[in-house]
């Protein structure tokens, strides 16, 4: 049953191919990519040089893997790091780790294409960060004797119910992989797919978390002309809930005196629907790339400085979990010290709750 699910996952993965990669060229995440996620364009690797092939999804598992990057350069300096990346955003953030060799966005996952890639990365091991499940590239791994190993592995009760309707598949794909679970739950999930080698060893995410840089957040507070106000920001929110955040902010702004409120959305799609709002609302907007800080409402439309950006508040709220979207973490304004707030859809980050249980509202 396993083969036959897999031969027919490959089958309309290759019938679709063409179309869905002219259809997602436009799309801010694959524009400019196709050629590489083909495998038309790969890395130029040096010969006789050892490798290690870690994929990650975006933002958040960039940053969680970032110790055991430089660990491994620490501990093996000779070994090249290649970082394969779904999302244009995780892309920007990697640029700027150092220990990073090779970065280059995630290949379709079709036999041919990742054949061709582990071909030219000759890894001597496969590193898949969180709940990255991609069946051609565990099983073309495994077949080319590449170990595999998935490390802050964890997986909802939801996935879970998904993975079981193809269990047979997850057990294939599990076998001979080594998989390094954030608790007890995950592992006894990843176990009852079949997986028979789990280990908790922890999550990655509590490594990742920088320390707080009271200098820079001096620094932002003064940039921004904000050292004598109040201050409210809104992280990492998700689309679908930029007119709940708008809403909250403008009734906010009505009841507190010199109120400066930071919005900064998940993805670049929400740029324009928030500013949109702002207007329609009477806000008195500004954009941070344009230096516009002489307002109300900042809106921040660059990445890479959230954490600086909640230690530079007063109150936070953390996004994605006002809908169904798993919610994104709390630990960074927490790190600060600073009140945070959040919606009731945390199911991504119940291990961080379980951390800082009655420290959230």
């Amino acid at each position: 049953m396993a083969r036959l699910i897999l031969f027919i996952y490959e089958f309309f993965s290759y019938l679709l191919v063409l179309p869905v990669s002219l259809y997602l060229s436009r799309h801010q995440n694959f524009k400019g990519t196709i050629a590489e996620r083909l495998s038309l364009r790969l890395p130029v690797i040096p010969a006789n040089r050892k490798t290690v092939w870690i994929h990650t999804a975006s933002v958040g598992e960039v940053k969680a893997v970032s110790n055991l990057l430089a660990r491994i350069k620490k501990e093996k300096p000779d070994v090249l790091i290649c970082l394969s990346v779904n999302t244009k955003a995780g892309r920007d953030v990697a640029q700027k780790i150092k220990d990073i060799d090779f970065l280059f966005p995630f290949p379709f996952d079709l036999c041919l294409v990742m054949d061709r890639y582990l071909k030219c990365l000759n890894p001597s091991a496969l590193i898949i960060v969180e709940t990255e499940i991609w069946p051609q590239l565990v099983m073309s791994a495994k077949n080319k004797g590449v170990h595999v190993v998935f490390v802050n592995a964890r997986m909802s009760d939801k996935a879970l119910k998904g993975y079981k309707k193809i269990s047979s598949l997850m057990r294939m794909i599990f076998a001979g992989t080594h998989i390094l679970s954030i608790s007890d739950e995950d592992a006894g999930r990843f176990s009852n797919l079949g997986a028979d080698d789990v280990q908790v060893l922890g999550n990655l995410k509590f490594d990742s978390i920088s320390l707080p840089d009271l200098e820079k957040r001096n620094q932002l507070k003064e940039k921004f002309g904000i050292n004598k106000r109040p201050v409210f920001i809104a992280g990492s929110v998700r689309e679908g809930e930029e007119r709940f955040v708008m809403d909250a902010v403008k009734h906010a702004s009505g009841k507190i005196p010199g109120l400066f409120s930071i919005i900064a959305p998940r993805h670049k799609e929400s740029f324009a629907k928030t500013t949109d709002m702002a207007e329609s609302l009477g806000m008195k907007w500004g954009l941070k790339s344009k230096g516009m800080f002489d307002v109300d409402l900042l809106i921040i439309d660059t990445f890479g400085e959230l954490f600086d950006l909640y230690g530079a508040s007063d109150v936070a709220f953390v996004g994605g979990s006002l809908i169904d979207l798993g919610g994104q973490n709390i630990l960074e304004p927490l790190s600060w010290a600073i009140p945070t707030i959040h919606g009731k859809y945390m199911g991504n980050f119940l291990w961080a709750m379980e951390k800082v249980k009655g420290c959230t509202i």
